[in-house]
């Protein structure tokens, strides 16, 4: 056959070639293939792009116009009744008699059979007969079955409706010294593979939701903590339990966070799992630089720990000794520290600071720490913290629209929460200078100073506090901050608003301050008077 292409000759190529008579090709019209890509109406304004026609329609271009009512006919009967099924062997393939590794069964999925494969292959010719290639059927391939009931990770819908209020709502509570979310993220997948750490964050979880919205039994949270009493009794008796530290120290301090917000009394924190915490982390002192969740609850146990030193005004009960050596020659090591580590280091010399300010009276403490080097520290926090450290808004107190404390906000709660501990540290360490100085009558005017300093550091705890929106950690910090110094605090106004701080933090977040709120309201009118 003569194709257009083969204009010069009378005969094509390929028919002199055979020596077939050439028929010359019909002639036709050049035809302009319409795609989507050369439509006017979707084509950008300026020139075409590489690569792209410039096909355009003319300006008298008649359009067919579009009909109001459209009917569709159904073809599917006759356009089947054009299929038939052709066997190779002779016999017609029966999907309900298919072998096991069919690709109709499940088994046989993702691996066809040599059948299925040559029904699907295009080359197939049978040579014993000249006849058209027959259109053929294809078998149902079906998918992998999805079985959510047999893969849940809990069978419970109580324990999943827990466990997912504790990543929700606990977890970053947890996590407000952790941008990397150990708890909210790290815990929550975990805890359904390990009954002590389950069965640890369903009981805060319960004893949260029974204080905040009385939604959970109280008796409910009880249960679960005794069923991790049992198992930490195992680990104790056996000292092999099969449980990792990471794990054990999680649960630990989960578990004193559900001792925090069920005490509502100093005197009903019965300390049992603080004190397990510190006897766990004081024999893994790597911990506290080993990275993921191990270290991770270092330093809530960390936090944990100065929020009972503050309450009680008394050294921590962890040794920082031995942990200090090691996470300073990390610090230093480390050339580029993050936000996450300025945080830590701010935590740390709060610690220390305690310890200094409140051990000198404390005659069974054993942690001395040297008062000049721990300034020079903290001022070198200060003096050398990065920019994102600084606020994102700071107002100044306006007292006369019912603000006696600076307005702040920061990019997240990981910076609020190092600059709280930071001005904490600082306001500590004035006020034991301030009662060292008393007694010296020429060092009045720095007394006065002191004084000023010690209000401005407080102020900016409770400030950051007030301006956050509703965030626990920031919250908690700022009370545990006035049951140290609280008596510094003798403006009314100032006074209603952190009362009224610490009201909403219990009964928004479940914290148990009513105790602490009628302490303060005893000593204030004692100051006033």
């Amino acid at each position: 056959m003569s194709l257009p292409g083969d204009k010069t000759e009378d005969q094509c190529l390929r028919c002199r070639r055979s020596g077939r008579q050439c028929i010359p090709a019909p002639t036709r019209p050049e035809e302009v293939t319409f795609r989507h890509g050369q439509n006017p109406s979707l084509r950008p304004s300026g020139p075409p792009r590489y690569g792209e026609s410039d096909l355009v329609f003319p300006t008298d271009q008649v359009w067919v116009p579009l009909p109001t009512q459209v009917s569709f006919e159904d073809e599917t009967d006759r356009t089947a009744a054009d299929y038939r099924v052709v066997s190779l062997g002779g016999s017609p393939l029966d999907l309900k008699h298919a072998p096991e590794n069919s690709p109709s069964t499940p088994n046989g999925a993702l691996q066809p059979s040599s059948a299925s494969r040559s029904l699907h292959s295009p080359n197939i010719r049978d040579p014993s007969r000249a006849r058209p290639a027959p259109r053929l059927a294809f078998p149902h391939i079906p998918f992998p079955p999805t079985d959510f009931a047999s893969t849940q990770k809990l069978r419970s819908f109580n324990e999943a409706f827990l466990l997912r209020h504790f990543r929700k709502t606990l977890g970053p509570w947890l996590d407000v010294c952790d941008n990397r979310s150990h708890f909210s993220a790290n815990v929550a997948e975990r805890a359904p593979s390990y009954p002590l750490l389950l069965y640890a964050c369903l009981a805060i979880s319960a004893r949260h939701l029974y204080h905040t919205n009385n939604a959970v039994s109280p008796e409910t949270a009880d249960e679960y903590h005794e069923r991790c009493i049992e198992i930490l009794k195992s680990v104790i008796e056996n000292r092999d339990f099969g449980i990792g530290i990471d794990i054990l120290l999680t649960s630990t301090v989960i578990l004193r966070f559900f001792e925090q917000i069920s005490s509502h009394s100093p005197s009903n924190d019965r300390q049992n799992h603080l004190y397990a915490g510190s006897v766990f982390i004081s024999s893994q002192l790597d911990c506290a630089v080993s990275g993921g969740l191990a270290e991770a609850s270092f330093w809530v146990f960390v936090m944990q720990d100065i929020q009972l030193a503050l309450m009680r005004q008394r050294p921590l009960r962890l040794t920082l000794g031995p942990f200090a050596k090691k996470l300073y020659q990390a610090w230093q090591h480390r050339t580029n520290q993050d936000d996450r580590d300025w945080t830590h280091r701010a935590v740390w010399l709060l610690a220390e600071t305690i310890n200094y300010c409140y051990g000198a009276k404390d005659l069974a403490h054993v942690d001395p720490v040297e008062g000049n080097s721990l300034r020079q520290r903290v001022s070198a926090w200060e003096t050398m913290k990065p920019d994102t450290f600084r606020p994102l808004h700071y107002s100044m107190p306006d007292p006369g629209s019912g603000r006696p404390f600076p307005f702040i906000w920061f990019d997240n709660s990981l910076q609020a929460a190092a600059i709280q501990h930071i001005s904490m540290a600082k306001a500590l360490f004035q006020q034991h200078e301030l009662q060292a100085s008393k007694s010296m009558v020429q060092f009045r005017e720095a007394t006065r100073m002191l004084e000023d300093e010690i209000k401005y550091n407080l102020g900016l705890i409770f400030g950051i506090a007030l301006s956050a929106d509703n965030d626990p950690a920031l919250r908690i910090m700022a009370g545990h901050t006035l049951c140290a110094c609280g008596t510094w605090i003798s403006d009314p106004l100032a006074q209603a608003c952190l009362l009224d701080l610490l009201r909403r933090t219990e009964a928004e977040n479940g914290w148990p301050w009513a105790f602490v709120v009628q302490k303060l309201i005893q000593d204030w009118q004692q100051i006033s008077r």
